[in-house]
């Protein structure tokens, strides 16, 4: 049994979603859509999820010997991050959602592989560009989610490590037009990538692979602050001339659950 460490608690309708968009690449249940849990979900891997908050990673980490996964930037100290696993069938406990990526395409290779070789660099890469595109929308449904889905301390432990500004403003109208827009014009440049490939999936071909798993994690957030059936997601779902909608149909649908 594989069990993941995710950040919580919330108020999400399912107890197995977490908040991290790296922990949902991972699992997938939509992964709530995360791509950690895409991954576990897409390769049928059982799993349990553990919440910890985010003041608590660190000494959890330590506790069960997960590693680092960088260094703090003002003073060089280790720093520990979720997602993390800790896999019963062979011992081994890994940090970094493309850490574990890589660990579950090798330990489990009669499951689907979702990280095509010598490509980790490069979705590294694609995931911190899709991880800026949508940094813009973050104080826009920081409110809606810290009423809906935060718990009290869940935002304790978040203000615990950075501050009241954790909590976010109020926008005006306009600028939340502002950040609607340019999270469009972000996706919309990958819409353009694409060119004439035919297939939904980023890296082409008929199956997915983390980097849609990436994609399709950070847009959940828009998913369950907005709801299935709002204009606000149909407007996401438009984005890259309607490749978004489908590209999380694809991998909600190969992944074997909906996305609420």
């Amino acid at each position: 049994m594989i069990t993941l460490y995710d950040d919580g608690p919330t108020l999400f309708p399912d107890t197995s979603l977490g908040v991290s968009p790296f922990t949902r690449r991972v699992i997938g249940r939509s992964t709530k859509i995360q791509p950690d849990r895409l991954t576990l979900n897409y390769k049928k891997l059982p799993y349990k999820i553990i919440e910890i908050n985010l003041d608590k990673i660190e000494s959890t980490a330590k506790s069960i010997g997960a590693p680092p996964t960088r260094t703090n930037p003002k003073d060089g100290t280790p720093k520990y991050t979720i997602p993390i696993i800790q896999d019963s069938e062979t011992g081994q406990v890994v940090s970094d959602s493309l850490r574990i990526i890589e660990y579950l395409d090798g330990t489990y290779p009669d499951t689907p592989k979702v990280m095509p070789p010598g490509t980790r660099i490069l979705q590294n890469m694609f995931a911190e560009t899709m991880f800026k595109s949508m940094l813009p929308m973050s104080p826009v449904m920081r409110p809606k989610l810290n009423e809906k889905f935060f718990t009290p301390e869940f935002i304790a432990g978040q203000r615990r490590v950075y501050g009241d500004e954790i909590m976010g403003s109020t926008l005006s109208p306009e600028e939340e037009s502002a950040a609607w827009k340019t999270a469009r014009a972000s996706f919309d440049s990958l819409g353009e990538a694409y060119g004439k490939q035919t297939s939904p999936y980023i890296m082409g071909g008929d199956d997915p692979s983390v980097a849609d798993f990436t994609v399709v994690g950070f847009l959940w957030f828009m998913n369950m602050t907005y709801g299935e059936e709002s204009e606000e997601w149909k407007e996401v779902c438009s984005w890259s001339g309607g490749r978004i909608g489908v590209l999380c149909s694809e991998v909600v649908s190969r992944c074997g659950r909906k996305l609420l």
